[in-house]
């Protein structure tokens, strides 16, 4: 059995074998002999200690015991004094550019002052400048603002900035990386360099152990982090609240919620949940993650084992790469788009022209969708169980000089595989007007999950003088002499909406 002798290095609590801490007592001896009658002398020989607490916890942890092989690898990871350069004859500017710089940084996640994932603090380390200033600067960009016409920034783009550069820039594990994250080296030689030059930086052992005071830059940055955390959590819960009452919690016509849009289309593939599943994990994750980074950070109970913030992030990647694929097979039916023209030639004697829309579906006295001006009219409901849409094509007056043809125009826009698939899908398609002296009948489309939307769109264009009037019979009384709107309220709390119209 051997015999284990504890030691304080770097004023953390070490248990080494005893050949081994011989062997640690000869070259520390060695290295106070020749840092003795140096400027800082002690600060040098406390930065090498912390160094090598350093190097001790990176190899055998914090409470095993450190064996003769480890205090001879860190030895040869320090080098001996009797290697270390004193032809030092520059002045300090000098020493500082040409040999304290030489060594070139490296970008890695900065572990030790991470609030998320260590993205600005290595960033921070890379251009040698404090984390809090790229905090701020990620708060900002996170806000989004307006520059020379442009947004710039946004809560979408800068969450998936932040995860694009949490995968591909490293986590900074060892020593080594550490110091080349800030352009340091591991030998005593750049020790040396650094507490000369008054850029001694410690690990985060070291710190907490040796010192309970803080820097006012350190609590500042305390401070925006909780801010920023606050934030978070207000953001996710706003949209995740807005997220769910979309697609699960408002009826927005009789029993009829957006999500239901998704069923009465006629996609590539024949079952479209788990496009919505995609879709809704994409949206949503993102906010579950700033939710519980949020609460972590707030309640500061972040764990190196379990990172809930990466979890979530490869779970949305995947459901991004998958929206991709299964999207894509679902649109192929819109790839190509054709528009086919039908012209029906008016009387010209006329100064008044009537419309009628028709259908088989009865025009509910809410819930519906109505939305008319001077020169436009919509109109479509879903019936009352909500298996059924009922769209008309959308009517549009342009108005023109006496001396030009009076005509209408039944314009329809046909999407299928290929652009000859849809032309000749639109050629075929049954006409839904009928003209006879002043009445023009429009006939409505119907869809529903039996009977769903292929990607035709009608649009009405009548072409008259500003004289002749325009006037709607059915199923409502419209003249396009002024505005009329369908203003959507809440009755019965979250339920549905109830309809009302105001001319104007």
């Amino acid at each position: 059995m051997k015999k284990v002798v504890k030691v304080s290095i770097g004023n953390l609590a070490f248990t080494i074998d005893e050949d081994g801490y011989e062997l640690l007592k000869s070259y520390l001896g060695e290295l106070r002999a020749h840092y003795r009658f140096k400027p800082s002398g002690n600060e040098i020989i406390e930065g090498i200690e912390e160094r090598m607490a350093e190097l001790f916890i990176e190899k055998v942890g914090i409470n095993s015991v450190v064996s003769l092989e480890i205090v001879k690898e860190v030895i040869n990871i320090l080098g001996r004094p009797e290697v270390i350069d004193e032809e030092v004859t520059e002045d300090f500017n000098e020493r500082r550019d040409s040999s304290y710089r030489s060594i070139p940084r490296r970008l890695f996640r900065d572990p030790d002052n991470k609030m998320i994932g260590g993205v600005c603090s290595g960033l921070a380390a890379y251009i040698n400048t404090d984390p809090l200033l790229i905090r701020i600067l990620f708060i900002i960009f996170f806000l989004g603002f307006s520059f020379l016409g442009t947004h710039v920034g946004g809560p979408i783009f800068m969450l998936l900035l932040y995860f694009v550069l949490w995968i591909m820039i490293p986590e900074a594990k060892t020593v080594e990386q550490k110091c080349a994250m800030r352009g340091e080296g591991v030998d005593l030689n750049n020790i040396q360099r650094r507490v000369e030059y008054g850029a001694s930086k410690f690990s985060e052992y070291v710190r907490n152990s040796s010192s309970d005071s803080k820097s006012t830059m350190t609590k500042i940055s305390k401070v925006v982090t909780k801010i920023l955390a606050i934030l978070f959590i207000i953001f996710a819960i706003i949209g995740i609240l807005s997220l769910t009452l979309l697609f699960l919690g408002i009826e927005i016509m009789n029993g009829f919620f957006p999500i239901n849009l998704f069923d009465f289309v006629e996609f590539g593939i024949t079952n479209s949940f788990w496009m919505k599943l995609l879709i809704i994990l994409v949206l949503l994750l993102p906010l579950v993650w700033m939710f519980i980074v949020g609460i972590q950070t707030l309640a500061g109970s972040r764990t190196r084992r379990f990172r809930p913030g990466l979890t979530i992030f490869i779970i949305w990647a995947i459901s991004v790469f998958s929206l991709g694929i299964v999207g894509t097979i679902a649109s192929k039916p819109f790839w190509g788009q054709a528009t086919e023209e039908v012209s029906y030639a008016l009387r010209g004697d006329l100064d008044t022209i009537y419309i009628q829309l028709e259908s088989d579906r009865k025009m509910p006295s809410d819930n519906l969708l109505l939305d008319a001006d001077h020169s436009s009219f919509n109109l479509l409901w879903v019936d009352e169980s909500g298996k059924e849409l009922v769209i008309f094509p959308e009517i549009d007056i342009i108005r023109q000089s006496e001396e030009s043809a009076r005509e209408l125009i039944c314009e329809t826009t046909t999407m299928s595989n290929t652009y000859g698939e849809a032309l000749l899908k639109g050629r075929n398609m049954p006409q839904c007007v009928d003209v006879k002296d002043s009445l023009i009948t429009i006939r409505s489309d119907i869809y529903s999950k039996n009977t769903k939307w292929n990607g035709t769109t009608k649009e009405i264009k009548l072409f008259l003088p500003e004289k002749v009037k325009v006037i709607i019979t059915k199923p409502v009384n419209f003249d396009f002499s002024h505005r009329y709107r369908s203003d959507f309220q809440w009755v019965g709390g979250c339920k549905h909406f109830h309809s009302h119209y105001r001319s104007y």
